[in-house]
């Protein structure tokens, strides 16, 4: 799947330059089986080819494949953000008492992060690690109501990071960005699984402390 995958974002991006990083990194966002930094990684590959490292060439890589990649996926994220920032405290109200949550709950916890700027660091950093699920980070976000000038401030800012590292890594060791990509690709399935699971375990638990 992934070398068909590689094969259509080649030929995109070739034909659509960093325009098709900004495109094919929306499209990336909201595609969820679409492992993450897999257009950043295989578009760095083409677009730096013959490329040394010099000041230049890292300006080409910030402003062709970095910049790009940090918008499309900053419009991307604000579906699955908007979306749930509807339907999240209706689902809380009518739900939240089997899984032992209020939407007081919710947002004592989000007054209590935010007052010491742990939740604007917590965002920025998962934003720029390959191996946070991008989309339940958009969708916890839209959950909390978070700030959503402070949530594009930060995801793009924190997918710059990430997409000038991933860039750099894919143009100086393309041969290897085959097995990378599905080696964070394999990391961010796994802990999607793990996060259902720790939901699932909390629900029950809540649900036997209730009946205590």
């Amino acid at each position: 799947m992934f070398s068909e995958l590689t094969i259509l974002l080649k030929e995109f991006i070739i034909n659509h330059g960093f325009l098709g990083v900004f495109f094919g990194s929306i499209i990336e966002e909201i595609i969820a089986p679409i492992p993450s930094s897999a257009v950043i990684m295989v578009s760095s590959i083409f677009i730096m080819d013959n490329y040394q490292i010099s000041l230049q060439s890292l300006g080409r890589l910030i402003l062709y494949i970095a910049l790009p990649a940090a918008s499309g996926v900053t419009l991307g994220s604000l579906l699955f953000y908007g979306i749930v920032y509807r339907i999240g405290k209706p689902f809380v109200d009518r739900w939240g008492k089997y899984l032992g949550l209020s939407w007081e709950q919710v947002e004592k916890t989000e007054e209590k992060y935010s007052k010491h700027n742990l939740m604007e660091l917590s965002i920025f950093t998962a934003r720029a690690l390959p191996i946070v699920p991008s989309i339940l980070l958009s969708a916890f976000c839209g959950f909390i109501k978070y700030d959503i000038k402070k949530f594009i401030l930060l995801t793009f800012f924190g997918t710059l990071v990430k997409a000038f590292v991933m860039g750099f890594i894919a143009w100086q060791f393309g041969s290897l960005y085959n097995q990378i990509e599905s080696k964070f690709a394999i990391s961010e399935e796994i802990m999607i699984i793990g996060l259902i699971i720790l939901i699932i375990a909390f629900s029950i638990y809540k649900k036997y402390k209730t009946r205590k």
